[in-house]
């Protein structure tokens, strides 16, 4: 373990807080005590002497627009509290399986998770109930600042009408940002200190400005490492992340809330470790080997793998690299494929958010919620693997009003909540992404990475050659970005603006006290304009190829029918229909110029059904559920390629549950069976495309290529990296004289690596604790991640992604024990 310089400059800020807290005693002794306050979309409560802990039946979300309870709303829906945030130290969304079963934690191989994945496919992020933009299937986007949110909404299923779909989504998560106090002066300060270097921080200060009026909320966060990045060799994980949050009440029936972001983030993700094997999996034995060469297409039958070339090269698709292979051998489980300091990922993204609310009359209010968002990015692993990822700039402007009419029952046999609106957005981005060579296999972690693991760049002239025979497979300087290169025709690339203008009606009927039914109709017009990015080389634009500007509208409309019935006041049922379309999306959620209608009419569905149950006085809540949701998911494409969607499935069912009897002891619990298939019998004739169609110790049994790209046969493919099993169990209990014990257990069923079934990571569990002590104003804990020290692996990438076709190029060997310390000073 190590100290930075901030620990001095914490002591310092917890010193002046204490000052500051004797002198507010003295002249507030009377408010000693938080408010409930409320924003327009979100319920806070803030209350330090009883932390409401966990999420009972009778809690409120306005996940579906208007606050409903919990145990009313049609899905299962999960509100992840401040107290639960800090028990687990969440700092990355797949922390969050903690909580739930219905999440599954993700390598990403070679990117970072920007939002969790829920039931097998990417959860949709929101703010405040807005879109956060620039993510496409759950990667490449903004880290999560847990460290700026109150608490968590997590829903199952695709999003819900109000907040509006942005992609095939197995759920939604909404973040709940931090809201200013009017009460008085509150001061929280943090710093942890764990091993492998990892240590952050955080200052959080809010606090009235004048009276019942305006009120303000100041939080900042540095890091310095965590532990599954700084495990690795060679990885790493930096953050400075500052907020700011401003309440203002002009009059009792007007509130504005603003809150905005800044956020720094500097890494390298861990990438596994190459050349996956049973061997490797089960006992650590790393099959070696050193490169030797590369094919290219034989010139006849004498070369069955096509033509050897000695030294650096790139092969074309197809044909693979050639390697020296060796025994299996012992390899360290801190190995890392992007050891080496030519690789990295740099994000700087700034948000600003807007939200009104005018009460106009009893059961009458109007919202209106505005959101806008700079994202800059850079990725680029050049070794071994030539992958770039560039946004040089991309700004994302929402809006959405609402008018939402709340009628009293009074005795009424029939009553409604109706929420109407109309939602806008505009983005603009410029996007590169070179990536179509493998070269992971060839790459012999026995020995240091360097440039000469490093595949050799694919000039025009040799991409046109009748070895490649394809002018898209060209690898093109990005402007600005020396050593950096991006293809084009890839699905990826692009110079895109468009709007989005999306009317939308949600009606909740409510007949007598137990019949319910949900209706609701949203809209989506798209108007856009997808460009080759700048830097595209005239040879390979229209009139010379077919890659040239489009502009495409298209209306995806989305329907939702769900009735609910209470049988009895503690048990409610209820069944969901969901019918819509989203479209596919480039690397940040924008459209690339290849991008055909097909692309913007991806029809996806959801067949739900489940029971909730409150009981033993409001102390118990189960939820059980049954599921069948289908879609398109993103498939792997050469640039000039087709087909980068396939349609999917995922279906299951699930149990989750929330007990707490006392305010001292809660416990949460939950399991999920899940299947997920790859559906290619419509698909021209072409199955899924696998990098390399065999594992490691195959290729060196029978001196195969690595590497290489092949098409398999179609049908209909099992999710692969996928488990099928989930559960998690959480229980904490906090004695009255401060001290508070927690434990959780996460647990998954194995996974195949890829579509021949033969490499697989077996099932999992891991065991972990958190001990802390509260005395005055002072915290201390402690927290033991998989404490039982178990080595499991998952693979590279989840089922949905289009890098599950690289998932026989490298494994990921998951956290072993490892532990964090903290000090906390508030008041």
């Amino acid at each position: 373990m190590r100290f930075f310089l901030t620990p001095p400059l914490i002591f310092l800020c917890l010193c002046y807080f204490s000052f500051s807290n004797s002198l507010l005693q003295a002249q507030q002794a009377s408010s000693l005590s938080e408010a409930v306050e409320t924003l327009p979309e979100v319920t806070v409560i803030a209350s330090p002497e009883q932390p409401s802990s966990l999420p009972k039946a009778s809690t409120t979300a306005p996940v579906y627009g208007p606050d409903l309870s919990l145990i009313d709303i049609p899905r299962d829906v999960l509100v992840v509290s401040k107290e639960q945030l800090k028990t687990v130290m969440l700092q990355s969304v797949n922390d969050l399986m903690a909580f739930s079963p219905s999440v599954n934690p993700t390598q990403a191989t070679g990117n970072v998770v920007s939002e969790p994945v829920v039931r097998g496919l990417p959860a949709t992020a929101f703010r405040n109930g807005m879109l956060v933009g620039f993510s496409s299937g759950g990667n490449w986007g903004p880290l999560l600042n847990v460290n700026a949110d109150d608490s968590m909404d997590l829903v199952t299923g695709p999003v819900s009408l109000v907040y509006g779909p942005q992609e095939f989504a197995g759920g939604y998560l909404n973040e709940v940002t931090k809201q200013p106090f009017f009460d008085r002066l509150h001061a929280d300060a943090y710093y942890t200190i764990g091993m492998y270097g990892s240590n952050f921080w955080n200052l959080d200060v809010g606090g009235p400005i004048k009276n019942d009026k305006l009120a303000y909320r100041l939080d900042y966060f540095g890091q310095e490492g965590y532990g599954p990045f700084n495990y690795y060799n060679g990885s790493y994980l930096n953050r400075q992340c500052g907020y700011l949050a401003l309440s203002w009440k002009p009059m009792e029936s007007v509130r504005i809330d603003w809150n905005g972001e800044i956020d720094w983030n500097s890494f390298l993700p861990y990438a596994g470790i190459n050349r996956p094997t049973q061997s490797l999996i089960d006992s650590g034995l790393y099959q070696s080997g050193s490169w030797i060469g590369y094919y290219t297409p034989p010139v006849g039958p004498s070369a069955p793998f096509g033509q050897f070339h000695p030294g650096r090269g790139t092969p074309p698709p197809g044909f693979g690299y050639a390697i020296d292979w060796g025994p299996l051998v012992p390899i360290s489980s801190r190995t890392n494929l992007f050891d080496t300091p030519l690789d990295f990922t740099k994000q700087l993204y700034a948000v600003s958010q807007a939200i009104t609310r005018v009460q106009l009359t009893e059961d009458l209010s109007l919202a209106n919620n505005t959101l806008f968002e700079f994202y800059q990015a850079n990725s680029a692993q050049p070794v071994p693997d030539p992958t770039w990822v560039v946004m040089p700039y991309g700004y994302n402007v929402e809006d959405r009003l609402e008018l939402l009419f709340t009628e009293e029952p009074s005795g009424k046999v029939c009553w409604h909540n109706v929420d109407v609106g109309l939602a806008f957005r505009f983005l603009t981005d410029l996007e590169y992404s070179g990536s179509w060579h493998p070269t992971s296999n060839q790459a012999n972690l026995l020995q240091p990475l360097t440039q000469a693991q490093a595949s050799a760049i694919v000039p025009y002239a040799l991409a046109i050659s009748p070895a490649y025979n394809n002018p898209f497979l060209t690898d093109l300087p990005i402007p600005g970005y020396p050593g950096e290169f991006f293809n084009v025709d890839n699905f990826a690339s692009t110079q895109c603006n468009f709007y989005e203008i999306s009317p939308f009606l949600q009606d909740i009927i409510h007949i007598g006290e137990k019949f319910n039914l949900f209706l609701g109709g949203r809209l989506d017009a798209y108007f856009v304009n997808a460009q080759p990015p700048s830097g595209t080389p005239a040879e390979l634009l229209y009139p010379f190829t077919s890659y040239e500007a489009t502009s495409m509208s298209a209306l995806l409309p989305q329907l939702t029918i769900s009735p609910t019935y209470r049988p009895f006041p503690w048990m409610n049922c209820y069944a969901t229909y969901y019918f819509g379309q989203t479209t596919a999306q480039s690397i940040f959620g924008s459209f690339a110029p290849e991008f055909t209608s097909t692309y913007y009419h991806q029809t996806q569905s959801l067949y739900e059904v489940g029971t909730k149950f409150n009981l033993l006085h409001d102390t118990l809540f189960l939820g059980l559920s049954a599921y069948a949701q289908t879609g398109f998911i993103p498939a792997f494409v050469l640039p000039g390629g087709t087909t980068p969607t396939v349609s999917a499935t995922v279906e299951g069912i699930q149990l989750q549950g929330n007990y707490q009897p006392t305010r001292r002891f809660w416990a949460s619990f939950g399991f999920n069976y899940m299947q997920g298939y790859e559906n290619w019998t419509n698909t021209n004739g072409v199955g899924p495309t696998t990098f390399t169609p065999y594992s490691a110790s195959v290729a060196a049994l029978y001196g195969l290529p690595v590497s290489t790209i092949v098409s398999l046969a179609p049908g209909v493919y099992p999710f692969i990296g996928f488990p099928k099993e989930y559960g998690n169990l959480m229980v904490s209990y906090k004695f009255d004289w401060g001290l508070g014990i927690s434990l959780w257990a996460i647990a998954q069923g194995g996974q195949f690596l890829s579509y021949d079934y033969s490499v697989r990571a077996p099932a999992w569990y891991t065991l972990n604790a958190s001990i802390f002590y509260t005395f005055s104003n002072w915290e201390v804990g402690i927290w033991f991640y998989n404490f039982t020290n178990n080595h499991y692996w998952i693979a590279g990438a989840p089922g949905f992604t289009p890098a599950r076709t690289a998932n026989l190029e490298y494994a990921a060997f998951q956290m072993p024990f490892w532990v964090q310390a903290m000090i906390r000073y508030s008041f």
